[in-house]
């Protein structure tokens, strides 16, 4: 009796490199062609509206094995040249999300077509996901470097778009459907661990760091590591909490109404805010207002109040009166102006934890409900300016305007259920009164549930995909670090030190530049380094027992229960030092043959316990035969719908060539 359950199926024993295959990729006009060719299969299977579940099911009648057959020939190629087929359909998915695209764009065009649209987007879409989880049982290296992480162009109306590849183009068009699938993530987990990295010399291209099957600790000491998405991600978190701790010892310092020197604290606190606008505004010269989102207003408000605090601060430094305030005045203005901006510095810290599933999610219901609430603030704003302004004209109809600043404060206080009835009792009667109970009725009654519902349709919309947006969350993460401008990784504050070098660094030559920037990194994250690099050793011993295996680096992560010969155990877990990896694959062996052992020994002790072997063939058998039979039913159920619709189809064909017919014969008659 089998004992344990294989490891992994037989595509992931594939692990040909195809970092570079030898070919260069498909041009702009074949890439677009390509997507036409697959806009006729989309087009035909799809001619109808359907419901999204007949679509994205894994026993879909519509976008079924045969459409995937179809897409892939739909690439073209020597049908006998495999070099060829692989160069050509290494754009499928790309083609495919640009397609979905067209679709969305066509949606939004055509809103009487709108459903059909929807429907071709998400069935490219379902496509697309059978793509990439056929390649991953075949071809996984293949799927990563070519299929996802090559970036493609693609002529648009006879101009040639930036070079992209399809992770970006799925998660800029934020389909969830893509992004949710196995090989996607597998191929986002690879990246986040750099394992994955871009090439220096061909920027469309992504390649393999053959650092981290390394033994030797010092291979894996080089600060080209820290441009790794994690190990930034882990930096970033640690600077946030160094923040937040230098703000608390800032905001909790003033023990007087005395003007104080700047102090340790308050210096350091300063040069991290510093750093922050300095990176924001790297980015936004690199990436201009695209780089905009929710999360880039909320951080750049918060260095906003920070620095005009800095700046007031160290006007209070002066001795003389400045814009007619003392120093002291000066100096407390910019402590409260400080203070004001905590609850924006211990939030800030969630942006950096997004990475733990449930703050993550929560963010997303966030960002949804800040942008459900932009309509009911414009409905707002149009409301208040009209009331407003109709008090306003009440109060001037007597030639005076005398309660116009308390009329404007009442209707904003409205709005948090606090306005006053009093003010108008005696304010233009009847016409104020009327006024203002027709605008808090609306603003209290109608508006007010509006947000509400905008607030719970965000929040269902989300939870209901909880999962795929969290996905959709950690890859536009990942491609946030991957997307920096900057070759060498200066983690902000450390931004700064790279500022200071720059000039030094444009006065030598590129290679010295080079070595001296590596130089400073590896001094700045030296402590970190030795973390990377005693994980990284560790870790590399485990991928080199998989290669052995034939297996892909991510296999034996988890010894599970139910498989006996998974898992991987370092005899040398307390040599790090050590290059030696033999040790660590005969251990597991090892552990492997003797787990094997003891429970065949246990099994063996009763000759009645096992079942028979024909137990599995008859299960094997049985579930197999209903899932097909259950298949052949909705087949031939499919098969009828479509064999009644071409029959009348064809019904309505004969019949409108009887009534052309006699139409002419009439006109005979009557001629």
């Amino acid at each position: 009796m089998p004992t344990h359950s294989l490891p992994h199926n037989t595509g992931d024993l594939i692990l040909d490199n195809c970092d570079t295959l030898g070919f260069n990729p498909p041009n702009s006009r074949q890439v677009l062609r390509i997507a036409l060719n697959l806009k006729y299969v989309i087009d035909n299977a799809v001619p109808i509206i359907y419901e999204i579940d007949e679509i994205t099911s894994e026993k879909s009648e519509i976008v079924n094995g045969k459409v995937l057959e179809f897409a892939y020939q739909a690439c073209g190629g020597d049908s006998g040249n495999k070099l060829s087929l692989q160069k050509y359909q290494a754009v499928l998915i790309f083609a495919l999300l640009n397609l979905a695209k067209w679709y969305d764009t066509l949606a939004n065009q055509e809103l009487s077509n709108f459903k059909l649209y929807q429907t071709r987007s998400i069935a490219t879409q379902r496509l697309c996901r059978m793509v990439i989880d056929k390649e991953e049982k075949q071809r996984l290296h293949f799927l990563f470097m070519q299929l996802l992480l090559r970036r493609y162009v693609i002529n648009e109306n006879d101009k040639d778009s930036e070079p992209m590849n399809s992770v970006e183009l799925a998660t800029d068009m934020h389909y969830t459907l893509v992004i949710g699938s196995s090989g996607f993530q597998r191929c986002l987990k690879w990246l986040w661990r750099g394992w994955i990295v871009q090439s220096r010399r061909d920027p469309t291209m992504f390649i393999k760091d053959d650092i981290v099957s390394s033994p030797h600790l010092f291979e894996h000491f080089n600060p080209n590591r820290i441009k790794t998405p994690k190990y930034q991600n882990i930096l970033q978190i640690g600077f946030a909490i160094l923040f937040l701790v230098l703000y608390t010892a800032v905001v909790n310092d003033k023990g007087g109404v005395e003007v104080e020197p700047i102090d340790p604290f308050e210096l350091f606190f300063y040069l991290f805010t510093t750093g922050y606008v300095v990176d924001e505004l790297v980015k936004f010269y690199y990436i201009g207002a695209p780089y905009f989102s929710f999360w880039n207003c909320y951080n750049n408000t918060l260095y906003g109040l920070i620095m005009t605090s800095m700046v007031i601060r160290f006007m209070s430094l002066n001795p003389y009166k400045l814009l007619n305030y003392s120093p002291e005045q000066l100096d407390s203005i910019s402590y409260r102006i400080l203070s004001c901006a905590a609850p924006l510095v211990w939030s800030r810290l969630l942006l950096y934890l997004e990475t733990e599933r449930f703050v993550g999610i929560m963010l997303v219901v966030l960002k949804h409900m800040m942008a459900e609430s932009i309509v009911f603030f414009v409905l707002l704003f149009l409301i208040m300016i009209g009331f407003l302004q109709g008090f306003l004209g009440l109060d001037s109809a007597d030639g005076k305007r005398e309660i116009s600043g308390p009329i404007l404060s009442n209707l904003l206080i409205t709005v948090l259920g606090e306005g006053s009835f009093q003010m108008f009792e005696n304010f233009a009667p009847p016409y104020a009164g009327i006024l203002y109970y027709t605008y808090s009725f609306i603003v209290t009654v109608i508006l007010l549930n509006i947000l509400i519902a905008f607030y719970a349709n965000a929040y269902q919309v989300v939870v209901d995909n909880a999962d795929d947006e969290y996905m959709a969350l950690m890859s536009q993460k990942t491609l946030r670090f991957i997307r920096a401008p900057d070759e060498d990784v200066y983690v902000t504050p450390l931004n700064l030190i790279e500022v200071l070098f720059i000039p030094i660094m444009r006065l030598l030559p590129s290679s010295k530049s080079s070595d001296l920037s590596s130089f400073i990194m590896t001094v700045l994250y030296s402590p970190m380094l030795l973390y990377v690099s005693i994980k990284e050793v560790r870790q590399a011993r485990r991928i080199k027992y998989n290669r052995i295996k034939k297996l892909p680096d991510d296999a034996n992560e988890i010894d599970t229960i139910w498989d006996l010969t998974d898992g991987f155990f370092d005899s040398e877990t307390s040599n790090i030092f050590s290059s030696n990896t033999s040790s660590g694959i005969a251990a597991t062996q090892n552990r492997t043959q003797e787990s094997l052992r003891l429970q065949r020994e246990v099994e063996q002790t009763d000759e009645h316990f096992a079942v028979p072997k024909k137990w599995y063939k008859k299960v094997r058998k049985a579930v197999n035969k209903s899932i097909v039979e259950e298949e052949q039913s909705a087949k031939d159920v499919y098969e009828e719908l479509n064999h009644k619709f071409e029959s009348q189809n064809k019904a309505i064909k004969e019949l409108s060539d009887k009534i052309s017919y006699l139409t002419e014969l009439v006109k005979n008659l009557q001629n």
